[in-house]
């Protein structure tokens, strides 16, 4: 039998639609607690579970159980259940690479398959429920002997010993919040479930008390004091400093970033940036570590400073003078300050050192020209520099230079 495949030619009809294969689990599936906020953070399925190739993912569900200290993490049979959903991530369908993507009237919050999605949960009382396990089943009963009893340790009909039983699974040390994400196709195909992430739900710090704040040319410092109250499972905390538009009024679409790139240990902060009359405000967060997770208090009082520009730029250098006919010329190296407003140039008659301005205004230029000396006289010279503040700063002089005019 002889087959042959004809090349498709023409215009390409519609793409074809997705199919319905459930898709692959979400991935970095991460969490943090601010306060009595949770936040988790993953990865929006991009694939199938079987591998590249069509498929849809029309949202995700997240899923928690509250487990008791003590308690054995239980198997997905028990999370994954309509019980346990606490929230839903709607999916935008997958971009055709074939079509220009169109942005829907008024935005489209959802995310894109490959986004990173942010899902948030409050804890309250309800929270604080563990999960109730079914009752273990009775053992059945050894043969011959009463009901409920099981063979002895170690009998067997060949009277080979039983083999070292395993460890026994090691429970939760606190209270603590258990979530899984599972992507679900358009049809109702469910994928595989993300990795596990666990949050205690132990009582938060107290929030940090505001200290001072300080400034200098190119940074703001501020300092604050310790919580009033510890807990004992985290008697010891550490900080997170964050912008004060990151504390908000309830939980943020975005898990708040802290300023600083590790919690740290002081109760003192220097921030880089310091523009003249801008206010900053900054809030603190108390950290405590429990077991391998962070929870972090609510928000301190915001911690707010307003730099004045009282700083003045460096004095100039190199500062050089030569004469002429008539007249002294100088000439000195550029400022690098940022806010340089211009050189002020001083000039007395030696050996006199009070020297007077020759410029009544600052010039942006580094070199001058006086022409304004009389033939025969030696003369002292220096520069400063002048910021744009109202008013300015004025640097040190340079350097002093002589030159007898002629």
């Amino acid at each position: 039998m002889l087959i042959v495949f004809a090349a498709a030619c023409g215009k390409k009809g519609p793409p074809l639609a997705p199919l319905n294969m459930g898709p692959e689990a979400p991935q970095a599936l991460t969490a943090r607690r601010l306060a009595d906020t949770i936040y988790l953070q993953f990865k929006v399925p991009a694939k199938s579970a079987a591998g590249p190739g069509p498929y849809s993912v029309d949202h995700l569900d997240v899923y928690a159980v509250t487990l008791a200290p003590g308690m054995v993490s239980p198997a997905n049979r028990f999370v994954l259940k309509t019980e346990n959903i606490v929230g839903r991530v709607e999916v935008r369908p997958p971009i055709d690479p074939d079509e220009e993507p169109e942005e829907p009237a008024g935005g489209d919050t959802r995310p894109h398959p490959g986004d990173i999605a942010t899902f948030t949960e409050t804890i309250t009382g309800a929270q604080l429920v563990p999960l109730a396990m079914p009752a273990a089943a009775t053992p059945a009963p050894a043969p011959g002997g009463p009901p409920g009893t099981v063979p002895a340790a170690g009998a067997s009909p060949a009277g080979v010993p039983p083999a070292t039983p395993p460890p026994a699974a090691t429970g939760v040390g606190v209270l603590t919040r258990l979530y899984v994400v599972q992507g679900v196709a358009k049809n109702g195909n469910k994928g595989a479930p993300s990795a596990r992430v666990n949050v205690p739900l132990l009582a938060a710090p107290g929030p940090a008390r505001p200290g001072a704040a300080t400034y200098d040319a190119s940074s703001v410092t501020i300092s604050w004091n310790p919580p009033l109250s510890s807990s004992d499972e985290a008697p010891g905390v550490s900080y997170n400093v964050y912008p004060a538009s990151a504390a908000g009024n309830g939980a943020p679409a975005v898990v708040p970033a802290p300023l600083n790139d590790t919690p740290l240990t002081v109760t003192t902060f220097a921030h880089a940036g310091a523009e003249a009359g801008k206010e900053q405000c900054f809030v603190v967060r108390s950290v405590a570590t429990v077991e391998t997770a962070a929870i972090e208090s609510a928000p301190s009082e915001p911690i707010c400073v307003t730099p004045k520009d009282t700083f003045p730029p460096a004095a100039p250098k190199g500062l050089a003078a030569v004469s002429g006919s008539g007249a002294i010329n100088l000439i000195w190296d550029a400022n690098t300050d940022a806010d340089l407003g211009g050189y002020l140039v001083l000039r007395a008659e030696a050996p006199s050192d009070t020297l007077q301005p020759l410029t009544p205004q600052p010039i942006r230029e580094t070199r001058y020209r006086d022409t304004t000396v009389t033939a025969g006289v030696r003369y002292v010279y220096a520069v400063i520099a002048v910021d744009r503040a109202a008013p300015p700063n004025r640097s040190a002089p340079s350097n002093k230079v002589e030159e007898t005019a002629r």
